[in-house]
């Protein structure tokens, strides 16, 4: 089955088209905010490459965040429009999961993105990608007191994602061994990934039930007290 996958929640625009086990072609580019300026014309490219048309596509993947508001937005969108066009299943799934294991290929995954605020999106995968705690919205010092039990500091885990790279000297503090894999050191691309991980996945049964997931509320909300 011909998948599209799609991942933009964060600074890296992962794209990636996806039949069986093959990959066909993938992008994976570091990006400005610009990301619903350039999504579409990646996907003309790749499909234009591969020989293929738009209506060749089976199958849509993406992920529905955490991640930048904008990127979640801008990939969601960009899924519905092309699943509605298309008549054809799309499928929704955590970026969390995705990059924990586009990461690295074994060992306990904790992925974490920036979320401002002393705070980060964050949670803990397994080594065979089991949920280990929920993602979540977590205050960095609050996650970290939760994961000791867990983990104690003798432990060798893997802490991926920008966001762990940004707090790189706090988690070392804990887990003096821990590893810590930015996104640009990540050994599969997300959108591969991403494709692999919704093959048996259920789509969405109405198109319109794929919405974004933030996690928490806007900026805009929480300033309005929403």
């Amino acid at each position: 089955m011909l998948t599209l996958a799609i991942d933009t929640c964060t600074s890296i625009l992962s794209v990636a088209l996806v039949r069986g086990d093959e990959v066909l072609a993938s992008v994976d580019e570091q990006t400005k905010n610009n990301q619903s300026e350039i999504l579409m014309s990646r996907i003309e490219c790749m499909v234009n490459d591969c020989n293929l048309k738009p209506a060749d596509l089976e199958k849509i993947a993406v992920s529905v965040g955490p991640g930048s508001y904008t990127g979640i937005r801008v990939g969601v969108a960009a899924v519905k429009s092309l699943g509605y066009a298309l008549d054809i299943p799309v499928i929704g799934v955590s970026s969390l999961e995705v990059m924990a294991m586009a990461a690295v290929s074994h060992g306990i995954r904790i992925p974490m993105i920036d979320a401002r605020r002393e705070s980060v999106f964050s949670g803990v995968y397994g080594c065979d990608g089991t949920s280990i705690i929920p993602d979540g919205h977590y205050l960095l010092e609050k996650l970290i007191v939760e994961l000791i039990p867990i983990f104690p500091p003798s432990d060798i885990v893997f802490f991926v994602g920008d966001g762990a790279a940004l707090n790189k000297e706090t988690l070392h503090e804990t887990w003096s061994d821990a590893q810590v894999v930015s996104e640009s050191a990540f050994e599969r691309s997300k959108a591969e990934v991403l494709a692999s991980l919704a093959m048996n996945r259920s789509p969405h049964e109405n198109i319109h039930s794929l919405v974004p997931n933030y996690l928490r509320k806007t900026e805009a909300e929480m300033n309005a007290g929403g």
